[in-house]
């Protein structure tokens, strides 16, 4: 979802529905080993990407109950509500480890983000190419957008 500052309110992205999403680290083929993090959400009924957004180190996170967290970066608002708390949880931790990344500068080495011992066992992480420039590694989650 994206916040409507001016009704106030939150709207469905592309026409909502329920997707699946995750925090991807984005590797860059021409980058020299640079490479950083994307929350990327694809509609599960037509595959249509309906979320793409760069994490940045000055993203403001907020859980604003168990199942809908929202986030600002840039001037842009997100939001999603999760099919579950074990869900958020877990979408909270990529985002929390995304940025702490992206702060300590790690992100051209091997990202813990598929660490299972730091993860948890209701994390499922793949590789895939959803972006045809980069190649992100993906922990899909259910939710709304």
């Amino acid at each position: 979802m994206t916040r409507d500052d001016s009704s106030g309110g939150w709207l469905p992205q592309e026409g909502g529905g329920l997707s699946r999403v995750g925090v991807c680290k984005v590797t860059y083929p021409e980058g020299n080993g640079r490479s950083g993090f994307l929350i990327h959400g694809e509609r599960q009924k037509d595959k249509l990407v309906v979320l793409e957004c760069f994490v940045k180190k000055d993203l403001v996170y907020t859980k604003a109950n168990p199942t809908f967290h929202h986030w600002k970066v840039d001037n842009r608002k997100f939001g999603l509500t999760f099919q579950s708390p074990a869900d958020a949880r877990a979408f909270d931790r990529g985002v929390r480890k995304a940025i702490e990344d992206l702060i300590e500068g790690s992100t051209t080495s091997s990202s813990t983000l598929h660490n299972e011992a730091e993860v948890g066992d209701d994390d499922v992480f793949t590789v895939s190419t959803c972006h045809p420039r980069c190649l992100l590694l993906c922990s899909g989650l259910h939710g709304r957008v």
